[in-house]
């Protein structure tokens, strides 16, 4: 993955090859789980982005609505960033067993996780922001990030008062690979609001 942070405090990462992005599930406090079609979605071609603006709202490439005039990135509202002290999971990216090989040349802005060391079996990522208080205890104490993992390896970056981690590992519960990138972004779900229309 790629990772960068802008002037205005937003954290943008990203995969380095394309794809076709496009929602299968959501998960609303009011409506209940909704897959297509009931949310409508489009598919998006590319490579997969992620932004988590300082104010709070969290998005993804995809694009979805409730109906087809009100369509718009996939966006969650968590906390603004700032606030974020204790570990929070931004978001998690399950791995399917064959994995593209990127084709651009490794930067200084890249995340690389070194997975050779990994038992067999699915791994996962997971995406998390704190504060360098919260990642300096968990670093120093040797725990585990999450509790269900049998192996982890980590690599993170500082920004400002904060760290956001990559945590790959290999979870316990964990039994079958997926035949896709999965992936899911934490937060209350923000729907699109319709176009004005001008007639």
């Amino acid at each position: 993955m790629w990772a960068d942070v802008s002037a205005d405090g937003t954290v943008v990462m990203g995969l380095r090859f394309n794809g076709n992005s496009e929602i299968e599930l959501v998960l609303d406090k009011e409506l209940g789980e909704l897959r297509p079609p009931q949310v409508i979605t489009t598919q998006v071609v590319g490579p997969l982005k992620l932004s988590f603006h300082a104010t709070g709202h969290y998005k993804l490439t995809a694009r979805m609505g409730k109906e087809n005039d009100s369509m718009d990135r996939a966006t969650v509202v968590g906390p603004k960033l700032s606030d974020i002290d204790e570990p929070r999971r931004m978001a998690e990216i399950l791995l399917p067993l064959d994995l593209p090989v990127a084709t651009k040349q490794f930067t200084e802005n890249d995340i690389a996780l070194d997975i050779t060391t990994a038992p067999p079996g699915p791994l996962r990522c997971v995406i998390s922001c704190m504060s360098k208080t919260h990642f300096e205890r968990i670093m120093v104490a040797h725990t585990r990030f999450v509790d269900t993992s049998i192996w982890e390896c980590n690599h993170a970056l500082e920004t400002g008062e904060q760290v956001w981690s990559w945590v790959m590992r290999r979870s316990a519960t964990d039994t079958e690979y997926p035949n896709r990138f999965l992936v899911f972004l934490a937060g209350d779900i923000k729907w699109g609001q319709q176009q004005n229309i001008v007639i």
